[in-house]
């Protein structure tokens, strides 16, 4: 079962917003998952990619996965063939200088 709500917000300076969100049925799906290495263990900062299966050009959304590997993604559409990539490097970051 999926709930959701959505709702904006635009506080003035200095203003403190308090609010109560009720969640509501929703039946869009979602994906949610893990991502693990070899041994099973959690890859943090994966870099996971979602494509309509008919656009695989134009990535729809995308996010890296968070300490314990995980992501999520939604809602989607009901029915649609969508296409997950997942990318990792292992290679050093270098700091691109400023000349």
């Amino acid at each position: 079962m999926n709930l959701s709500q959505s709702f904006y917000v635009k506080p003035a300076a200095h203003e403190v917003v308090d609010t109560t969100v009720s969640l509501f049925l929703d039946q869009r799906p979602a994906l949610v998952g893990t991502v693990v290495d070899g041994d099973d263990k959690p890859v943090e900062a994966a870099l996971v990619t979602v494509y309509r299966a008919d656009a695989p050009t134009r990535p729809i959304s995308a996010l890296y996965t968070d300490e314990l590997g995980r992501f999520t993604f939604g809602p989607l559409e009901s029915g649609k063939l969508y296409h997950i990539k997942v990318f990792k490097s292992t290679d050093g970051i270098r700091a691109l200088e400023q000349g």
